[in-house]
């Protein structure tokens, strides 16, 4: 596999949609956003998360197989932020979900910032998991989900001055 990890430019707002909206199919409990609303986005909002929003793309050849993004979450102002990971299921357990952390840790350190932190939907195991073993540990009790209270979100974080994976 001939893999590649980008920062999105305006000429990848496109992808980034489809990828998007693929993980709002894929995995609904997962994300702070629905599908349903996010495939009413304009085009013109696509292009603004693609130039100002901070994501990542993993192709592999062409074909976009995953996406993440990185940002800040104001509870935790000493820390940055892992938002809106997703790989195609194809290519999981394939090195692309860590790579993609990868670029967002990079991201993370070049900002003078060595802690990474995420929030993990409890129902998601496969992707708590996946935290846990690249050295996510979970940080305090879950906590409602903003748009769907029924879920619960654990925050979890990672200290990439000690992490050995990334």
């Amino acid at each position: 596999m001939n893999l590649t990890i980008t920062r999105t430019t305006i000429g990848d707002a496109d992808d980034l949609r489809e990828i998007r909206l693929l993980a709002l199919r894929d995995e609904p409990d997962a994300y702070g956003s629905t599908y349903e609303e996010s495939r009413r986005y304009p085009r013109s909002q696509w292009v603004q998360m693609a130039t100002e929003w901070n994501y990542y793309l993993a192709r592999s050849n062409a074909d976009v197989v995953g996406m993440a993004s990185g940002g800040l979450f104001p509870p935790f102002p000493a820390a940055r932020w892992l938002y809106g990971m997703f790989v195609r299921a194809e290519y999981r357990g394939t090195g692309v979900a860590l790579e993609l952390v990868r670029a967002v840790a990079t991201w993370t350190r070049a900002a003078d910032v060595s802690t990474l932190g995420l929030h993990v939907t409890t129902t998601v195991t496969r992707a708590a998991g996946f935290y846990t073993k690249i050295g996510f540990e979970p940080v305090g009790d879950p906590e409602p989900m903003i748009r769907d209270p029924s879920l619960r979100l654990q925050t979890m974080t990672t200290d990439l001055v000690t992490n050995g994976v990334l």
